[in-house]
Protein backbone atom coordinates (compact mmCIF):
# COMPACT_ATOMS: atom_id res chain seq x y z
CA UNK A 1 0.00 0.00 0.00
CA UNK A 2 1.46 3.35 -0.90
CA UNK A 3 1.19 6.51 1.22
CA UNK A 4 -1.87 7.83 -0.65
CA UNK A 5 -3.88 4.73 0.25
CA UNK A 6 -2.79 4.91 3.90
CA UNK A 7 -3.87 8.54 4.09
CA UNK A 8 -7.23 7.76 2.45
CA UNK A 9 -7.90 4.94 4.93
CA UNK A 10 -6.96 7.20 7.85
CA UNK A 11 -9.27 9.97 6.62
CA UNK A 12 -12.16 7.51 6.29
CA UNK A 13 -11.67 6.01 9.75
CA UNK A 14 -10.42 9.13 11.60
CA UNK A 15 -13.91 10.44 12.53
CA UNK A 16 -14.87 7.05 13.98
CA UNK A 17 -11.59 6.86 15.93
CA UNK A 18 -12.14 10.36 17.32
CA UNK A 19 -15.70 9.39 18.28
CA UNK A 20 -14.46 6.25 20.06
CA UNK A 21 -11.84 8.25 21.97
CA UNK A 22 -14.44 10.82 23.01
CA UNK A 23 -16.79 8.07 24.23
CA UNK A 24 -14.02 6.60 26.41
CA UNK A 25 -13.31 10.02 27.92
CA UNK A 26 -16.92 10.83 28.78
CA UNK A 27 -17.58 11.79 32.37
CA UNK A 28 -20.29 9.71 33.97
CA UNK A 29 -22.61 11.68 36.24
CA UNK A 30 -23.40 12.09 39.07
CA UNK A 31 -19.87 12.96 40.23
CA UNK A 32 -18.44 13.82 43.62
CA UNK A 33 -15.20 15.80 43.68
CA UNK A 34 -13.26 18.55 45.43
CA UNK A 35 -13.42 22.01 43.89
CA UNK A 36 -10.73 24.56 44.70
CA UNK A 37 -11.36 28.27 44.37
CA UNK A 38 -8.82 31.06 44.81
CA UNK A 39 -10.01 34.48 45.98
CA UNK A 40 -8.22 37.71 46.80
CA UNK A 41 -7.69 38.09 50.53
CA UNK A 42 -9.00 41.67 50.58
CA UNK A 43 -12.53 40.25 50.91
CA UNK A 44 -13.11 38.88 54.43
CA UNK A 45 -12.98 35.09 54.66
CA UNK A 46 -16.45 34.73 56.20
CA UNK A 47 -18.00 36.91 53.47
CA UNK A 48 -16.40 34.79 50.75
CA UNK A 49 -17.58 31.56 52.39
CA UNK A 50 -21.09 33.02 52.62
CA UNK A 51 -20.99 33.97 48.92
CA UNK A 52 -19.77 30.51 47.88
CA UNK A 53 -22.49 28.87 49.99
CA UNK A 54 -25.13 31.09 48.36
CA UNK A 55 -24.01 30.04 44.85
CA UNK A 56 -24.06 26.36 45.81
CA UNK A 57 -27.55 26.74 47.26
CA UNK A 58 -28.80 28.61 44.18
CA UNK A 59 -27.37 25.90 41.90
CA UNK A 60 -28.63 23.11 44.21
CA UNK A 61 -25.12 21.74 44.76
CA UNK A 62 -24.72 19.42 47.71
CA UNK A 63 -21.49 20.62 49.30
CA UNK A 64 -19.23 20.30 52.31
CA UNK A 65 -16.56 22.78 53.32
CA UNK A 66 -13.15 21.06 53.44
CA UNK A 67 -10.63 23.79 54.24
CA UNK A 68 -9.23 27.23 53.49
CA UNK A 69 -5.56 28.16 53.15
CA UNK A 70 -3.72 31.41 52.81
CA UNK A 71 -1.09 31.98 50.13
CA UNK A 72 2.53 32.41 51.20
CA UNK A 73 2.33 36.21 50.95
CA UNK A 74 -1.24 36.36 52.27
CA UNK A 75 -2.68 37.90 49.09
CA UNK A 76 -5.04 35.01 48.33
CA UNK A 77 -7.19 32.42 50.06
CA UNK A 78 -7.74 28.99 48.57
CA UNK A 79 -11.10 27.43 49.49
CA UNK A 80 -11.78 23.73 49.05
CA UNK A 81 -15.28 22.22 49.01
CA UNK A 82 -16.43 18.69 48.29
CA UNK A 83 -19.38 18.86 45.88
CA UNK A 84 -21.89 16.58 44.14
CA UNK A 85 -22.64 17.39 40.50
CA UNK A 86 -25.56 15.72 38.73
CA UNK A 87 -24.83 16.48 35.05
CA UNK A 88 -22.59 18.37 32.65
CA UNK A 89 -25.18 21.16 32.54
CA UNK A 90 -25.21 21.28 36.35
CA UNK A 91 -21.41 21.61 36.36
CA UNK A 92 -21.47 24.38 33.74
CA UNK A 93 -24.17 26.30 35.64
CA UNK A 94 -22.17 26.02 38.86
CA UNK A 95 -18.93 27.30 37.30
CA UNK A 96 -20.80 30.09 35.52
CA UNK A 97 -22.40 31.16 38.80
CA UNK A 98 -19.10 31.01 40.69
CA UNK A 99 -17.50 33.32 38.11
CA UNK A 100 -19.85 36.08 39.28
CA UNK A 101 -18.41 36.08 42.81
CA UNK A 102 -16.35 39.12 43.83
CA UNK A 103 -12.63 38.47 44.18
CA UNK A 104 -12.59 35.05 42.46
CA UNK A 105 -9.32 34.51 40.58
CA UNK A 106 -10.04 30.95 39.40
CA UNK A 107 -11.84 27.72 40.25
CA UNK A 108 -10.61 24.19 39.52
Amino acid sequence: MHNGAKIAIFIIFAPKIVEMIQEKNQVVYPQNFDIKMVFVSSIPMEETKKNIHAVFQKCQVVHTFVDVRSSAKGNYYSYCYNIDIESKEHLELTYKSLRSLPGLKFAL
